[in-house]
């Protein structure tokens, strides 16, 4: 019995290994389009609006989990490491249990610049830790799309400043996995859209600059600080701050993840910064008004 057992398990493995191994091919869709598809599996967007941006869209957290958690580790909580590494997947397993958090709820969305993709991947090959087969699949993803390629035995950006998002489709909750319905959705999607409007957009990049610098005052600042901090973002990066600040801001209309209260402020602050925000005029086409649903 034992050994039939093992022989599902190595079966299973190598029919997992299959499922994820190739990425469908990116289709083109806007913010309205993608908020409203539920596949029932991976699917890839490019998004219309801005072709720089690109959106991995999972059937489930653990899948996303697995393919982008150790990512944003790298990218967005290396404060403590005496030099960037990728996390050995036991490392990331401890970090995940002492946060208290497992591979579907670690982040809800992710985001990355695939010159970041690139560093995450050589540094990974550098200390000769393993990638997961979701891992290596987004990998290949970036070679077969023409962002990065192979030279000399050295992972290098083609497309350095394209972006890519992960987001959650709607689901309902189960055993290890949150529900997510479709108000989550819109406010995950809408909020990973900000840090790529930040990234693509040079003008709302100094837009936001100047806000963090002259219109928060300096416990303002803090009090973003503060709240990144009990999520694990270093927060001694500050152009991670003022990117988290305004897709927290302006771009998360979920008061599970963000509000007044969880910021540390009255209502009636927390309006009057994104009012601050709104009258500066931002150089952006993203909605400053909600609208769920649309």
């Amino acid at each position: 019995m034992t050994v039939v057992r093992f022989g599902l398990l190595i079966a299973a493995s190598a029919i997992a290994l299959l499922v994820h191994a190739a990425p469908p091919q990116p289709v083109g869709g806007n913010f309205s389009q993608i908020v409203g598809s539920r596949t029932g599996q991976l699917a890839i967007w490019r998004y219309a609006e801005n072709p720089k941006i690109y959106v991995f869209d999972f059937a489930g957290l653990a899948h996303q989990g697995r393919s982008f958690n150790r990512i944003t580790q790298f990218t967005e909580q290396q404060s403590s490491e005496p030099y960037p590494r990728v996390l050995t997947a036991e490392e990331m397993a401890m970090r995940l249990a002492a946060a208290k958090r497992s591979e579907s709820d670690f982040a809800f969305g992710h985001d990355v610049m695939v010159h970041e993709l690139v560093t995450f991947f050589n540094f990974a090959q550098r200390d000769k830790v393993p990638l997961n087969p979701d891992e290596t699949a987004v990998r290949d993803f970036l070679v077969a799309q023409g962002m990065m390629r192979d030279w000399r035995g050295f992972w290098q950006a083609v497309e350095p400043n394209n972006v890519i998002l992960s987001i959650p489709q709607t689901q309902e909750k189960s055993a290890g996995e949150p529900m997510i319905n479709a108000a989550a959705r819109y406010a995950i999607l809408l909020h990973e859209m900000a840090h790529g409007e930040y990234y693509t957009n040079p003008y709302y990049t100094q837009y936001c600059r100047r806000f963090w610098q002259e219109s928060l005052s300096e416990a303002q600042r803090e009090a973003f600080k503060a709240f990144l901090g009990k999520y694990g973002y270093a927060t001694g990066f500050e152009e991670m701050m003022i990117n988290e600040t305004q897709a927290y801001l302006m771009f998360t209309p979920d008061p599970s993840s963000f509000s007044a209260r969880k910021l540390g402020v009255s209502q009636q602050e927390l309006d009057a910064m994104r009012d601050t925000f709104r009258k500066g005029r931002p150089p952006t086409s993203l909605p400053l008004h909600w609208n769920i649903g649309e």
